[in-house]
């Protein structure tokens, strides 16, 4: 719908059907599949940790070779086979929740040995991708997971969440002052590297960042319902940066990243309603993979539906700094794993119509 208005209508239609190719493939495609058998998202899951280690393993080397804590070296290190190290970062996080899950779900000792120095191979390989925004992620679904493990009900984390925001309205000057004296900018040293995620005063990259959003901010406001067209963004945005808010890596011509948030991206090419759409999507998987991870009897199914979930809310935290979802790297995990949550989700009320049919019978 958002096409048929576009600033660039002919960057929408490209822009869309590169997108359908990514869903078709591995969203409908892959429901079909897992639907059948359960079983072929462990193949599909291998697959790609296959692939991943070849380009993790290349990266490292290259790595070792300019030196490891050379932050700068590491921001190209993973060419070509991405664009540059946070979506590099973010599709090893995206992988962690789901090697996790493998490890528990191997029966024999060599496999789980196999799966667990993996692991280890790529939580080394996510800290050295220098990715602030896929360290946090990563970092959130190791809580959401511990929220599931020990029950807590969604009053309580509904109530804790309103209770934070409260906080840091109430306190938002003081939260401003405080980052503002954060002086810290990216350096191999992890520490201060870590640190340099709340240097909103002297960091170009998160400068930049704000730039962007800023700028998709505006986007969305002359244009709030249909937005300027799905991927015309880097196209359009320019115009709408401010002088006192642009850094030494700013630029006119769309290069260096789209709007760095899928949200705010979203908002600024396809209006409220793309926007709330994807949101819907992301919210709908998650309240159903969510609520039947506790009604399903197949522990192994559980286990790998938890992977799933865990790996797409990393993304779901990283996409509020970051856009990659038209890139295959990220969109070929993100649409597998919801063809996963929502094959399983149809097997289970197939299941639960039949049993309803049993009992009354």
């Amino acid at each position: 719908i958002c096409m048929i208005p576009s600033e660039m209508p002919l960057v929408s239609a490209k822009y869309i059907i590169a997108r359908l190719w990514f869903i078709g493939v591995f969203f409908y495609l892959g429901f079909l599949i897992f639907k059948s058998d359960s079983r072929y998202f462990k193949i599909f899951i291998w697959s790609f940790i296959a692939g991943l280690f070849i380009v993790s393993f290349y990266t490292i080397i290259k790595q070792i070779g300019l030196g490891i804590f050379n932050q700068k070296a590491a921001n190209g290190a993973c060419a070509p086979f991405f664009i540059d190290h946070t979506s590099y970062g973010a599709t090893i996080a995206f992988l962690i929740p789901m090697l996790v899950c493998l490890i528990f779900i191997s029966r024999r000792f060599v496999t789980k040995f196999l799966v667990t120095l993996l692991t280890v191979f790529f939580l080394f390989a996510l800290v050295f991708s220098y990715s602030r925004a896929a360290w946090l992620s990563v970092a959130v679904a190791g809580g959401i997971w511990f929220i599931w493990f020990i029950r807590i009900k969604f009053s309580v984390i509904l109530f804790g969440i309103l209770v934070v925001f409260g906080l840091l309205f109430a306190f938002q000057q003081d939260i401003g002052r405080w980052l503002r004296s954060n002086t810290t900018d990216s350096s191999g040293d992890l520490k201060k590297h870590l640190n340099s995620a709340l240097n909103v005063s002297t960091d170009a990259s998160n400068l930049e960042r704000i730039n962007r959003w800023n700028s998709a901010i505006r986007m969305f406001e002359e244009r709030p319902m249909f937005g300027w067209g799905p991927g015309t963004y880097m196209f359009c945005y320019a115009p709408f940066q401010r002088s006192y808010e642009r850094t030494i890596i700013s630029t006119n011509f769309g290069t260096g990243g789209n709007a760095h948030s899928e949200y705010l991206g979203l908002l600024s090419e396809a209006g409220v309603l793309g926007a709330l759409s994807y949101v819907l999507i992301l919210l709908f998987t998650f309240y159903r993979g969510f609520y039947i991870s506790r009604k399903i009897n197949d522990r192994t199914n559980q286990i790998l539906l938890i992977g799933a979930l865990l790996g797409l809310v990393t993304y779901t935290i990283h996409g509020g700094m970051n856009d990659f979802l038209d890139m295959d790297k990220i969109a070929t995990p993100f649409w597998g794993a919801i063809a996963f949550i929502v094959a399983l989700d149809v097997n289970y009320r197939v299941k639960e119509k039949e049993n309803l049919k049993e009992l009354k019978s």
